[in-house]
């Protein structure tokens, strides 16, 4: 059934872009009907078309072949991360990591002090 996760994923991102079937069609050279297909599993899209669906969508075609919960804003968020850092160089994932860490350190105190 992974049509049917991909048009999940598809209708979910669509959806994240207040998109209308109709326009992302449009946007990915492809009818609106044929979307609604995809997005209700009935139909599965070529290569072609995913990668027509995930540039109009402006993600990478990966958000819609790896399999996790989109419904989690965690995992939206994680992902958005990723995107983030996918073209930096080993010194700036370096710098990255440590501010992140820096960053992690202080919600962690804030969330304690916040306890007491």
């Amino acid at each position: 059934m992974q049509k049917k996760i991909i048009g999940k994923k598809i209708k979910e991102y669509r959806k994240l872009n207040d998109l209308t079937q109709e326009t992302l069609g449009e946007k990915a050279d492809l009818h609106y009907t044929y979307i609604g297909q995809v997005e209700r599993g009935e139909k599965e899209p070529s290569l072609k078309s995913l990668i027509n669906i995930a540039d109009a969508l402006e993600i990478g075609i990966d958000k819609l072949l790896i399999n996790y919960d989109l419904s989690s804003e965690v995992n939206i968020q994680i992902s958005n991360i990723t995107d983030l850092l996918l073209n930096r160089n080993e010194k700036e994932l370096e710098m990255i990591y440590k501010i992140l860490k820096s960053l992690t350190q202080f919600l962690e105190v804030q969330n304690i002090e916040k306890d007491l």
